[in-house]
């Protein structure tokens, strides 16, 4: 007796079933799929319990008369493929013909469906896959499916199913990706009766963005864009410095289908290097559009994996145009051009604290500087005397150093904060980075050596990339005993502690993956040797060192962060202000 048996119809269904129908997000997604290949403009979906009890979808497409009504529930029935070429062109988001099979294989469903030529709609009733009725009804063109009791006869799959909370957010996920992808519809969710979703049709993708996500967070993006055909990449990601905790935040379209993609990932990550902080993911909107058989969708049940012709040129231009746009400088504060904070010009400034922080003060009628010193911490700032200038003149500050941290400027917008210490760093990383390309490390010769003793794994591990070190511009060699003698430093780093900058850096150099190939080491040591080299929080600058901070920081690759991916500039617009203070 063979072994071997060919499955009976209704168990052969629900291992089906369990390819495409994971859990309720995937009946909302491939139903709403259905409504949007059937050219549908507004689309409604409710569910209750999380989408185990019921969820329904109505739309206003071109619908479906009783004869193909009968044959959409059974499986491999489409009318999207109808020869192995149309494989090569698939523009449509639904294909398979396995979507109303499965999910009826797993519920009670019902599908009401009118095309415009017929006078009345058709409803088909069916349990776990077996038509029990069918007959009509009257309804607008258009299809409503009804889904109930989902997993009632795989009792299994209802056990793993998380909890309501958890399932309903699966399915506002999957509403967002389809809103976002079709500006052009008019999109509802209710659940439990209560509306979760409610998009115009015609809405622009940034306006919807703020729909689905808020204004504020619309305020964080920055567009993206590309078209050279065959290749057209568009969107939205996030500014340099804003991340979020996870991946949640990155909605991928690849010809409108969101998809999860490594090389798209990838190339992600890699145009935010250094412009992220570790641990931090991106918000993106990528739309990517390409020639149907220049990519294959066809490579899971689910339909969310692709598999591209040219992956590494979809990779280095979706990387490039990334960085590109987080580089931009033309939003760069215009510090110079804005009129500064006004000074009353019957007060003079107070010189008789010691310990007065530095202000640069301008005469914007005359055009020349006066330094003065006032100490912020006194209530007596200035003095009530009056001086003889012009009733038109007045004076103002163009930078102001807050608690010896913090450089704060009027810019055309409203006001800019810098963390002294970031842009320092981003400044320090660049210039180090530069003369590593070029190989002119321009060193300190010390006049003594110093002499660094480790502990044995620090040693050891010093030993290991010695020649990091060496490329970098640092003269160490071994003196025994665990010891170094440092003999050079980088001539950049400045008047620094080195003995004690450098054992800082090689402490934090034993936390990093660096391998002895310099080529793919270079940036986190370069990173960690600025961080310690760069100007620190409460040191004080004086107005000249400010000047040619800020000037350096806006000459830098990437003047936003610093390469930890921490922000060097954060903005205060007049709009904000004026919230802040109730003015709005």
């Amino acid at each position: 007796m063979s072994r071997i048996k060919i499955l009976p119809k209704h168990l052969a269904d629900r291992i089906a079933a369990g390819e495409v129908v994971e859990r309720p997000a995937s009946v909302v997604k491939e139903l709403m799929e259905n409504a949007l290949d059937a050219k549908s403009t507004k689309i409604e979906v409710e569910i209750e319990d999380a989408g185990r009890s019921l969820i329904k979808t109505i739309d206003n497409g071109q619908g479906m008369d009783t004869e193909d009504l009968k044959l959409s529930i059974l499986r491999h029935a489409t009318s999207k493929i109808k020869e192995n070429s149309d494989l090569e062109n698939i523009t449509t988001l639904g294909f398979r013909g396995e979507a109303l099979s499965s999910i009826s294989a797993v519920s009670l469903m019902k599908i009401f469906s009118r095309t415009q030529s017929q006078p009345a709609a058709s409803i088909i009733s069916s349990v776990a896959g077996t038509i029990k009725s069918i007959s009509e009804s009257a309804r607008e063109p258009g299809t409503t499916v009804e889904v109930k009791n989902l997993f009632f006869n795989t009792p299994a799959r209802l056990k793993f199913l998380k909890s309501k909370a958890t399932e309903t957010a699966h399915i506002i996920r999957n509403m967002n990706e389809i809103a976002l992808a079709h500006p052009d519809v008019a999109l509802k969710l209710l659940s439990n009766k209560e509306e979760v979703i409610n998009c115009d049709a015609h809405e622009k993708l940034l306006q919807r963005i703020e729909v689905l996500f808020g204004t504020d967070f619309a305020k964080v993006l920055v567009p993206i864009s590309f078209n050279i055909a065959p290749l057209k990449v568009r969107g939205f990601i996030s500014k340099p410095g804003f991340g979020k905790a996870n991946r949640r935040w990155q909605y991928i379209f690849v010809n409108k289908r969101p998809v999860i993609d490594k090389t798209i990932t990838h190339a992600v990550m890699q145009g935010y290097h250094t412009s992220l902080m570790e641990r931090q993911f991106p918000c993106v909107f990528i739309f990517i559009e390409t020639s149907p058989e220049l990519v294959d969708v066809n490579v899971h049940p689910s339909k969310r994996e692709v598999r591209f012709q040219e992956a590494a040129v979809i990779h280095d231009v979706l990387a490039k145009l990334i960085k590109d746009a987080l580089t931009d400088k033309s939003n760069l504060p215009d510090i110079d051009g804005a009129p500064g904070a006004i000074v009353s010009p019957s007060f003079k400034a107070n010189f008789s604290s010691p310990t007065a922080n530095r202000i640069s003060y301008e005469n914007n009628t005359a055009g020349t500087k006066e330094l003065f010193a006032a100490s912020l911490a006194e209530p007596d700032v200035f003095s009530s005397v009056a001086e003889e200038v012009p009733a038109h003149s007045f004076v103002c500050a163009k930078y102001l150093q807050i608690d010896n941290t913090y450089i704060a400027a009027q810019d055309k917008n409203g006001m800019i904060i810098i963390d002294a210490h970031a842009a320092h760093e981003r400044i320090l990383f660049d210039e180090l980075t530069q003369q590593f390309k070029n190989k002119k490390i321009e060193k300190q010769k010390l006049m003594f050596p110093v002499t660094l003793h480790f502990s044995k794994d620090e040693f050891l591990r010093v030993l290991e990339i010695k020649n990091v070190f060496d490329a970098l511009g640092f003269e160490i060699e071994d003196f025994g005993d665990q010891t170094m003698a440092l003999y050079a430093y980088p001539a950049l780093l400045g008047k620094v502690d080195i003995a004690v900058e450098f054992k800082n850096i090689v402490a934090d150099i034993m936390e990093l993956d660096i391998e002895v190939n310099i080529e793919k080491s270079i940036t986190p040591v370069l990173a960690t040797i600025a961080c310690h080299c760069a100007v620190r929080a409460h040191q004080v600058l004086t107005p000249e060192e400010i000047d040619s901070l800020v000037s350096d920081l806006w000459q830098t690759s990437s003047p936003y962060t610093c390469p930890h991916g921490r922000p060097t500039i954060i903005s205060l617009t007049r709009d904000e202000l004026e919230k802040r203070f109730k003015r709005k």
